[in-house]
């Protein structure tokens, strides 16, 4: 075993996972305990892992919050990747589920915590993506408990289901369906896994479960979880049922919408005389319509679909071929079945339906002979209303997240924010970094200018990481033509200073 990784002396082992080992260590400069992960794996993916990697260690080691476990520092140490991460004693969830350590009040509690740390991170701008209960730690304080979620963003950092080319990151039984069928979360699948989470310690089983991979994905995506009989739950409203349906509700916009929203009903749930939700948040989303095509009814006599026997050697083939399968059987089943939308427009004037000119009326008035013919008005286009500035933070959180992976669709969010909110220089400098990713180098130029003339000067554009990073990026791999590259240094003469900077350990969150 190892005495040092980087700074840290090494105490003990604290056990192993998906990723590799973890130990207790001590920072010796302030005599701070730290749990140490090491992270297996990424070394040999190349360079642009390792850089995904770092990235995304940055944006967790950038989140504070107490029902969050921190992340210290992310560093390398003879090849090896590590995060430094908060010590916190206590017991995971999953422990305290397998021993009935918790009452149910006591629950609502801890999985509300759990909400409210997922809210604080969403409104970040990341993602846990690996919501489970081993990654939830429970420490008693007091009288009460105090949940802390870990592993932020590690579902990211490292795949903990599938290897190889494997697209899906996360726990199966845990994930959302449009997780499943997409391939792209949203808060709203971090809460979805709250939901399974809370079923599980309900019903002392996952609502979803099954004998192959395949299986399980087919029911998150189709079938319906068992209903459960809470008459014997004592100590909570006999309403939990309700709120246990919103938030594994299938389609994302009939769940709870925030952390802080489920977390508020959690705790409702814990006064017995609580009367349930509002409304039921199914009914709000369109149904659909009567002429919709139902889904292809099941063989005569099946009711579940088929097991596939695993062969036998590696499972990888196996396991991408279900989530192909069920990512298939989910789009063509959303088809058949997705929610007819009547958009409410204005309808164009008679002459505009038809090229023909309409045929005068013995009662109506006659064309003049030799009259032009009017051309046809083409249709009002609705106006979108303008984002409030909650909205604006919503849709910059959301491009925030597809910086890298989806530059082109964060950059239609953004000129949509810039458009309402001019001044707002987060949208600003997200805007400039999605064009340098997505390698519009022509339009950084104009792009800056235009901050400028709206009043956003360059400073404030380095208040934010992902800017930075993209300035640091560019001074390590020179992608921008020499013209472009010149004025951008002349507008940031602190470059070097700055990648000095980055390369120290994180800490505060800076944007």
């Amino acid at each position: 075993m190892r005495t040092r990784i980087g700074k840290f002396e090494i105490l003990r082992p604290l056990g192993k996972g998906a990723m590799g080992e973890v130990y207790l260590a001590v920072d010796p400069l302030i005599g701070r305990h730290v749990a140490i992960k090491t992270i297996r794996g990424v070394e040999a993916e190349g360079a642009e892992a390792r850089g995904r990697f770092q990235r995304e260690a940055q944006a967790a080691g950038q989140l504070s919050h107490p029902n969050l476990v921190g992340i210290h520092e992310f560093g390398e140490d003879d090849g090896l990747l590590y995060l430094a991460m908060e010590y916190v004693e206590g017991e995971d969830l999953e422990k305290l589920m397998a021993r009935g350590g918790l009452q149910p009040q006591e629950l609502l509690e801890v999985l509300a915590q759990v909400c409210e740390g997922l809210a604080y991170a969403h409104g970040k701008g990341v993602l846990h993506r690996d919501i489970k209960p081993s990654n939830i730690r429970v420490v008693k304080e007091g009288q009460g408990l105090k949940a802390k979620v870990m592993d932020f963003g590690i579902a990211r950092l490292h795949n903990s289901e599938l290897t190889g080319t494997g697209t899906l990151l996360g726990t199966f039984g845990y994930m959302a369906p449009e997780y499943i069928q997409t391939g792209k979360p949203d808060p709203r699948s971090d809460l979805f896994a709250v939901g399974v989470i809370l079923y599980e310690c309900l019903a002392g089983h996952r609502p979803f479960e099954g004998d192959t991979t395949a299986t399980v994905l087919y029911r998150l995506v189709h079938e319906e979880p068992e209903p459960l009989d809470l008459s014997r739950v004592q100590g909570v409203s006999g309403k939990l049922g309700q709120v246990l349906s919103v938030a594994l509700a299938k389609d994302p916009r009939a769940r709870y919408q925030g952390g802080g929203e489920l977390a508020k009903a959690l705790r409702e749930a814990k006064d017995p005389n609580w009367g349930g939700p509002d409304f039921d948040r199914t009914m709000a989303v369109t149904k659909p319509a009567a002429s919709a095509a139902p889904p292809a009814a099941p063989a005569p006599g099946s009711t579940r679909p088929m097991a596939v026997p695993e062969p036998k050697g590696s499972k990888v083939p196996l396991v991408v071929g279900a989530v192909l399968l069920a990512g298939i059987g989910g789009a063509g089943y959303w088809w058949t079945t997705r929610p007819k939308v009547v958009p409410t427009i204005s309808l164009p004037p008679p002459e505009a339906i038809s090229p023909e000119l309409p045929k005068a009326t013995p009662e109506g008035p006659k064309e003049k002979s030799g009259a032009r013919p009017r051309a046809p008005r083409p249709p009002a286009k609705p106006v979108d209303p303008p984002l409030t500035e909650e909205e604006a933070n919503a849709w910059l959180n959301e491009a925030n997240l597809g910086l890298v992976d989806t530059p082109e669709q964060s950059l239609r969010r953004l000129e949509r924010v810039i458009q309402d909110h001019p001044l707002n220089p987060r949208a600003r400098a997200l805007q400039f970094t999605a064009l340098y990713n997505a390698g519009h180098f022509e339009r950084l130029i104009p792009a800056l200018e235009g901050a400028k003339e709206a009043g956003v000067p360059p400073r404030q554009l380095l208040a934010f990481t992902p800017f930075k990073e993209m300035l640091l990026t560019e001074k390590r791999e020179h992608r921008l033509p020499p013209a472009v590259k010149e004025r951008l240094a002349a507008e940031f003469p602190g470059l070097g200073r700055m990648g000095q900077r980055l390369k120290r350990p994180m800490g505060r969150p800076n944007y």
